[in-house]
């Protein structure tokens, strides 16, 4: 006797529950096109924010309305002190207008953070037509841990230097 077409075993959908998969076996994979979609006009958008938005010496300027955006750092309005990632947003936004010397002076860790956002767009696009095609997604097991991992060396490193007084 077969099953109905709805009872069928499609592994594409399956949950991803250790217990239910036997020792050695592949674990079943769910295409997330949700996820991916998400990701990329969020992706889409920070980029976008920052070719519009213009990077002042310590503000970020809303260029039509020449109006700088408030300061949001806590510890820094609180303390005087800048944290980790004072700085991200004007880095970005220096990067999107191509003044990578900005960007540098004004945080460093920025530019990989930059590139791990901007190589999202295509890396998201193309999982995207991968699921529309009915293939199963591409995962690099770790890559996006590892990057993640490396910018949070590299924000922290920078962020000790500055607070030693070691300029780069």
């Amino acid at each position: 006797m077969s099953q109905p077409a709805a009872a069928a075993s499609d592994d594409r959908f399956a949950a991803r529950d250790p217990q239910s998969v036997a020792i050695g076996a592949p674990t079943p994979v769910r295409n997330d096109w949700i996820l991916h979609v998400v990701l990329l006009f969020l992706c889409g958008g920070i980029l976008v924010a920052a070719f519009c938005l213009r990077a002042g010496e310590a503000t970020v300027v809303v260029p039509f309305l020449n109006r700088p955006l408030p300061e949001i750092c806590m510890l820094r309005r609180m303390t005087g002190l800048s944290c980790p990632g004072c700085g991200l947003t004007r880095c970005f936004i220096s990067l999107a207008h191509g003044d990578l010397a900005s960007a540098w002076s004004f945080n460093p860790a920025g530019l990989w953070l930059f590139a791990i956002v901007a190589a999202q767009l295509p890396w998201r696009t193309y999982q995207l037509w991968r699921i529309a095609r009915g293939q199963r997604e591409l995962a690099f097991l770790g890559l996006g841990q590892i990057a993640l991992a490396v910018f949070i060396v590299l924000l922290l490193g920078q962020w000790l230097l500055r607070v030693a007084g070691i300029s780069f």
